[in-house]
């Protein structure tokens, strides 16, 4: 039996998507004048100078901003422009989860999985995950079946770890397409059935991901095999 390899994953800054979270009509002009200096942040991160980039941030965090807030946990746990702390990080990263920032969630949860800066906690990275895979994260969608699968944080239920792969795989995560097909492979939490395992591996090695391309070189052959 082939068994995926667990793959854990921090979200990435995304500087061009960088929006402000929960802006509400009554507070435009505010969220303007946030926006414009977040972007402030942004083009100080891009040209690699991340102190200023922080002394732009952690203004907007102290006073709220989910995005500043997010931005500011990426720093302290890279490093960048501050000492590296991990500890900041899940501090920074809660008060943006708590505000519904999406890919706050995901990364809390991988530091409560790891225990890094936090007491490792399945029971909490099965919350954040949760909360950012409902809102479609295809990271915490995937990382959320993991723990499904293991029986991590929730009792082990391989239906629900398919069916969260299979949200992240729709998505085009490969990862989760791989898994997928590993599980239509050999019937965990699916019907097993060959021909689907191949479909969703080869969308995963379509990508590049090796480890689709090595399932594939042991699966074909012997769907081929069981079709004589």
């Amino acid at each position: 039996m082939i068994i995926p390899e667990q793959v854990r994953r921090i979200g990435a800054l995304v500087l061009l998507a960088a929006l402000l979270c929960g802006a509400e009509s009554g507070h435009v002009r505010a969220a303007d004048t946030a926006a414009t200096e977040f972007k402030k942040g942004e083009a100080a991160y891009a040209a690699g100078d991340f102190a200023q980039a922080a002394k732009v941030w952690r203004p907007l965090a102290e006073k709220g901003d989910a995005q500043a807030q997010y931005a500011m946990g990426l720093l302290a746990r890279r490093g960048l422009g501050v000492p590296r702390d991990p500890e900041a990080a899940a501090q920074w990263w809660r008060k943006a989860a708590n505000q519904g920032h999406t890919i706050a969630q995901f990364n809390l949860g991988v530091l409560y999985e790891s225990g890094e800066g936090v007491r490792k906690s399945y029971d909490e990275a099965f919350k954040w995950y949760r909360l950012a895979a409902e809102r479609g994260d295809p990271d915490a969608q995937f990382n959320l079946g993991l723990l499904y699968a293991a029986g991590h944080g929730v009792k082990r239920d391989l239906n629900a770890a398919a069916g969260w792969y299979r949200k992240a795989a729709e998505q085009g995560d490969a990862a989760a397409q791989y898994t997928l097909g590993l599980a239509y492979a050999a019937g965990m939490g699916v019907t097993e059935d060959r021909a689907t395992a191949l479909a969703w591996l080869n969308k995963a090695a379509a990508q590049g991901f090796q480890p689709a391309r090595d399932a594939l070189t042991k699966l074909a052959p012997e769907a081929k095999e069981k079709k004589r």
